[in-house]
């Protein structure tokens, strides 16, 4: 049996799953560096302003913005949608939490 096109066929696969494997990997440091971003600007912006509603305002679009990074990041780091750490993300979550509220400097 010639087993040449199967060969060639499995090559190719694996060429295929290898470029849609690093292109993943672009997205997901993309979304993490752009997340990044967003929360530092919000950060800047409201180390800038006086007015105590519109820096808790700001401070709750940073808690967002870090929810939606850590979900990200903690399913980017899983093998497995079903085998997902609730109690790290969860952590990571309460630690930024603290660290936005608690953090004014």
């Amino acid at each position: 049996m010639d087993i040449t096109k199967r060969k060639k066929t499995e090559k190719q696969l694996k060429a295929s799953l290898k470029e849609k494997e690093t292109l993943l990997h672009e997205i997901h440091h993309r979304v993490k560096n752009n997340m990044q971003v967003i929360n530092s600007l919000l950060k800047l912006q409201s180390n800038n302003i006086d007015d105590d509603k519109t820096k808790e305002i700001l401070k709750d679009s940073q808690s967002r913005v870090y929810a939606m990074s850590a979900v990200h990041e903690t399913l980017h780091g899983s093998e497995k949608l079903s085998d997902i750490d609730l109690k790290f993300y969860l952590s990571k979550i309460t630690t930024s939490i603290f660290q936005t509220y608690c953090n004014d400097h």
